[in-house]
């Protein structure tokens, strides 16, 4: 296990929707469980000014950067009032590339898979695609209100060390259990990994349980979703989950998931 993997620095992009509100409630959960300092980002998204040529581009410009500043220090206000330690970044550019180069220092990012049309580009495909493929660290993406994290649903197809530490740490701060799952496919008997995965996080002083399913593993990790409070799922260079999955399979367990999903890439 990584004993290094730690939440010590949650970035937490917002732009003021309901869906980010979410996502800022959800961090502020896991700054006082994790002992984490949050890092509010608000970014004026240049390429989303004047696009229909309606508007003075300046005008838009300064309304965009006084939203930002407004809605972070609400954020920053919210997180006084749990004691949480944070600080506020008002940046200008492509969102999902500033925060890609903003993750290459944090330890997670916390965010909605939707939002307003500029910062989070209404559905995963736009911003929070991109910084799902492209993050340097895990992304916890939220749909719903909830902060509870006590039951974590760890899809395992081989051994992605990544997201089996992320699990391993996420369970030991919240004092958590985990269910280590694997589909059964033609000629893979995913057992023996189970059993071994398993064993492993036993020893870690963590309850555990172990199951094999049978099925479509997005249809399968989805229709449990409901009995968990978050899904850590590995994904590799590629962008499938693990090694089996292509064609799109993370992005339609966190889109049709009912909890958040933690994606953990395998670089």
């Amino acid at each position: 296990m990584d004993e290094h993997i730690s939440f010590n620095n949650i970035l937490v992009p917002i732009d003021g929707s309901t869906s980010s509100e979410i996502a800022v409630e959800l961090a502020l959960h896991s700054a006082e469980e994790f002992s984490s300092c949050l890092e509010f980002v608000y970014v004026v998204d240049m390429t989303a000014l004047n696009k229909f040529g309606t508007v003075d581009p300046s005008k838009e410009y300064y309304t965009m950067k006084i939203e930002g500043e407004t809605i972070l220090g609400y954020s920053a206000k919210l997180a006084d009032k749990k004691g949480a330690k944070h600080k506020e970044i008002l940046a200008e550019g492509v969102p999902w590339e500033i925060l890609c180069e903003l993750s290459k220092s944090a330890d997670m990012i916390i965010m909605s898979v939707s939002g307003k049309s500029g910062m989070m580009a209404g559905r995963i495909g736009g911003t929070a695609k991109k910084v799902i493929e492209g993050s340097y660290c895990p992304v916890l993406t939220v749909k719903s209100g909830s902060n509870k994290i006590e039951d974590i649903l760890l899809p395992v197809y081989d051994e992605n060390r990544p997201a089996i530490d992320v699990a391993i740490q996420t369970a030991k701060r919240v004092n958590g259990k985990i269910t280590v799952l694997s589909v059964k496919e033609k000629d893979h008997d995913p057992q023996p990994l189970v059993d071994k995965i398993v064993e492993e996080i036993r020893k870690e002083g963590i309850e555990v349980t172990g199951e094999v399913a049978e099925g479509s593993p997005v249809e399968v990790i989805v229709g449990k979703s409901g009995m968990f409070d978050l899904i850590v799922v590995g994904v590799d260079r590629r962008g499938g989950l693990q090694s089996i999955l292509h064609g799109g399979a993370t992005e339609r367990i966190v889109t049709m998931s009912s909890c958040p999903v933690t994606v953990v890439r395998n670089r």
